[in-house]
C-alpha cells in the first residue's frame, strides 16, 4: 500500500528520466560566443562606380590554321610581351593557351573614382582601380594613414577548336581582384587590417563586400585578338591575300 500511495518503484524511475535532459543541460560544456565581425575600415570617399556594364566576350575567331599551328604562332607573338605562358593540347584535337597576369589593375579593370582630401584640404578625384595609394584618416590631426592596395590576377585561356581544315579561336578571362585596407600609425605599426576578394570572368562584373565595383575593359583579350587577327589566315580569307599563315 505505500508504494501504491507514493506512486511505486516506476514513478521513481520515470521522475529520474524525466529530469536527465535538465542534469545533462547544466553539465554541458559551454558554446564558445562567436568570433567578433572583421574591422570595416573607411570606404572610398564619394566614391562613384562605373556606368557602363562590362564588355562582352569577344566572338570566337574562324582561321585557316589548324589548331597547334595557330596556338602556336600566338604563344611565339605573346611571349615576346610576357612570358609567363602555358599551351598545351588535349585528346579532342583541341590546343590551348593560358596567359596569366598579376599586380596593377589599372590597365585591365574600370572601377571609377573616388575622392582623396589631402592634409591641406584639397580634393583630388583619383582613379579607384590604382594599385595602391596612401590615404589621410579623417580627422586630419590623428598620427595614421590608410595604406589602400589592389592586386589584379587575371588568367586568359585561349582555345584553338577543330574547325574543318582549320581551326576557331575562342578565348575566357577570368579576374581576381583583391583590396587590402590597413590603418597604420605613423611608427609603422598596423593598427586595423581588411581585406576583400572578388572573382568574375569575362562580361561580368565584380562587386567587394564595401562597395567597390570593377568591370573588366576587355584589354587582356584584345591582346590576343590583336595578335590573331594580324598573324593568322581568316578561314574565308583567298589564297595570297598577304597574311602569314600555317
Amino acid at each position: 500500500m505505500a508504494e501504491a500511495a507514493t506512486g511505486g518503484p516506476g514513478w521513481r524511475t520515470g521522475l529520474s528520466l524525466a529530469l536527465l535532459p535538465t542534469l545533462l543541460a547544466g553539465c554541458a560544456t559551454p558554446v564558445p560566443p562567436a568570433p567578433p565581425a572583421p574591422p570595416r575600415l573607411p570606404v572610398e570617399r564619394a566614391y562613384r562606380p562605373p556606368e557602363e556594364p562590362a564588355p562582352p566576350p569577344p566572338p570566337s575567331l574562324r582561321v585557316a590554321e589548324p589548331p597547334e599551328r595557330a596556338i602556336e604562332r600566338l604563344a611565339e607573338a605573346l611571349a615576346q610581351a610576357d612570358p609567363r605562358l602555358r599551351r598545351g593540347t588535349r585528346p579532342d584535337g583541341v590546343a590551348w593557351l593560358v596567359l596569366t597576369s598579376s599586380g596593377d589593375p589599372e590597365p585591365f579593370l574600370d572601377c571609377c573614382s573616388f575622392e582623396m582630401v589631402d592634409a591641406q584640404g584639397r580634393v583630388e578625384r583619383l582613379p579607384a582601380a590604382r594599385l595602391a595609394e596612401r590615404l589621410p584618416v579623417e580627422p586630419s590631426e590623428r598620427r595614421e594613414v590608410l595604406l589602400r592596395q589592389l592586386r589584379f590576377d587575371g588568367r586568359l585561356a585561349v582555345a584553338a577548336v577543330p574547325d574543318g581544315r582549320g581551326s576557331r579561336i575562342e578565348l575566357e578571362a577570368s579576374y581576381v581582384l583583391t583590396r587590402t585596407v590597413d590603418r597604420v600609425a605613423l611608427d609603422g605599426w598596423v593598427l586595423e587590417s581588411r581585406r576583400e576578394t572578388a572573382a568574375f570572368r569575362t562580361g561580368e562584373i565584380g562587386r567587394l563586400e564595401q562597395g567597390l565595383v570593377c568591370r573588366p575593359n576587355g584589354r587582356l583579350e584584345a591582346a590576343v585578338v590583336e595578335a590573331a587577327e594580324r598573324l593568322l589566315t581568316p578561314a574565308d580569307a583567298s589564297a595570297g591575300d598577304g597574311r602569314a599563315g600555317g
